[in-house]
């Protein structure tokens, strides 16, 4: 027993190392698209974060499903640790989906909130699903509760396709297409980072799972483990956020609403504390050039050697929601170990309502 457990949690803390190795190199070296409809193209590096966990939390609560179901025919208490497990790194993900895909909705389109399809059908599927722990927490007869509470998570599941296939069945959407996405997955850099990231949240997803449910009350050592590999991970990932965001310090930040060709180089319509100006950009451009056309429509950047209306020095910045978006992510990953570490030392005991199982 002590062995497996062992084995089980090197692998989750170790895992959680990876992903947040593998999650900074996303946000600081990862491709996004050259061109978007709306914000800055940058934001899309949100993609590598934000969308995995995403469709990981389905998967999740579809396990949650599949073991409820499990629990209602066998009355098995392991599956119903397995359900109440399930949702809560279930709920996590999508409590950080939520929250990611409103800063990423205020950079793209305009507003936190826009009541999306999709957004709808996720904050909906949130909802439901915080029922479920407020209606266990309720029941305090520990034979009724499990039952309660499994077949709620059964009916519960009607949400997740409903939420999933909103967009699809919309007749129109904010979030980007299918044709775009398709397109923007063409790079194999790109596709190699985005399976990557899904493999690991699923991994880490399951594994807290598996912990949670078979290595409860399994000793303050495993837990010291965990809480530092939590903690650890954390650190990389809150650390790279702040990287970003010091690229804010010196120079001029601005956003660029205009792009046109010049003589000197190339003309940006930039807003300052005096308005929209056009600025000469006089410094190097082949790595901004994508087709001919130069790729900075919509970045958020920090112009250097500008006197009156000429730059010689320019940086592109990631936006405000990206550095957001991955700090979340960080205190996400501590925040998960860290309950996984407290069931390792705590097992469950004295929760009411059936939580122990």
């Amino acid at each position: 027993m002590a062995g497996s457990v062992g084995r089980l949690v090197g692998f989750l803390a170790t895992l959680l190392i990876v992903d947040a190795l593998v999650s900074a190199y996303a946000v600081l070296e990862g491709s996004y698209p050259a061109f978007v409809p709306l914000g800055s193209p940058a934001a899309y590096l949100n993609i590598y974060i934000h969308v995995p966990t995403a469709m990981v939390s389905y998967v999740l609560y579809t396990g949650a499903f599949v073991s409820a179901i499990l629990y209602l025919l066998r009355r098995r208490q392991v599956y119903d640790r397995y359900v109440v497990g399930f949702l809560i790194v279930a709920t996590l993900y999508a409590a950080y989906t939520l929250v990611s895909g409103s800063f990423w909705a205020a950079e793209s389109w305009g507003k936190a909130w826009n009541w999306d399809p999709r957004e709808t059908g996720v904050l909906l599927l949130f909802l439901v699903y915080l029922v479920y722990f407020a209606l266990r927490a309720s029941i305090t007869d520990p034979d009724r509760a499990p039952v309660v509470s499994s077949v709620y998570a059964v009916a519960a599941y009607a949400m997740v396709p409903i939420s999933y296939a909103a967009p699809r069945i919309a007749e129109s959407s904010l979030h980007p297409t299918q044709a775009l996405l398709q397109d923007f997955m063409q790079d194999p850099a790109v596709r190699a980072i985005f399976y990557s990231k899904i493999l690991l949240v699923l991994a880490i997803g399951l594994l807290s799972v598996q912990a949670y449910v078979r290595a409860a009350g399994a000793g303050v050592e495993y837990a010291r483990r965990l809480r530092l590999a939590g903690i650890a991970a954390g650190l990389i990932i809150v650390a790279t956020a702040v990287y970003m965001a010091t690229g804010y310090l010196g120079g001029t930040v601005t956003r660029v609403y205009g792009v046109f060709p010049s003589g000197n180089g190339v003309v940006l319509t930039v807003r300052l504390s005096g308005g929209f100006v056009n600025i000469t950009y006089t410094g190097p451009i082949d790595k901004y050039l994508v087709d001919g056309k130069v790729a900075l429509q919509g970045h958020v950047v920090r112009l250097g050697g500008l006197s009156a209306t000429v730059a010689s020095a320019l940086s592109v910045l990631r936006p405000g929601c990206v550095i957001v978006d991955t700090l979340l992510y960080g205190l996400l990953v501590s925040g998960l170990a860290y309950i996984v570490a407290r069931r390792l030392v705590s097992g469950g005991a004295g929760n009411s309502g059936g939580w122990q199982g």
